[in-house]
C-alpha cells in the first residue's frame, strides 16, 4: 500500500473532522473511511492517537487543575491549531 503524507487531501479532511471522529459523532460510513485512511497514514494515526490521549487527559484532569495561559501563549496555541486546520479562522 502507498503511504499517505499529512499533505494529502484525505489528511486535511481528517483534520476538519477530528473532534467529531474522536467523540463518535460521525456517520458510521465516514468513520469507516477515516479508519481506512488511518490504516495507511502513519502521520494521521499518530495525530489521532495523540489527540485522543490529550482529550482523555483533559477530561481526567480538567476538574482538578485550572490553567490560566498567558495571552501570548494562548494566541500561539490558537494560531497553531488554526494553521493545522483544526479550527476555523
Amino acid at each position: 500500500m502507498k503511504r499517505q503524507t499529512s499533505r494529502s487531501p484525505q489528511c486535511r479532511e481528517l483534520m476538519t473532522r477530528l473532534s467529531e471522529y474522536i467523540d463518535g459523532e460521525l456517520e458510521e460510513s465516514l468513520c469507516e473511511e477515516i479508519d481506512r485512511h488511518l490504516a495507511v497514514c502513519e502521520d494521521c494515526r499518530v495525530l489521532v492517537d495523540t489527540f485522543r490521549k490529550t482529550v482523555e487527559l483533559y477530561r481526567h484532569y480538567s476538574r482538578e487543575v485550572v490553567v490560566d495561559l498567558p495571552p501570548e501563549t494562548r494566541n500561539r496555541l490558537w494560531q497553531a491549531l488554526s494553521d493545522a486546520g483544526c479550527v476555523s479562522k
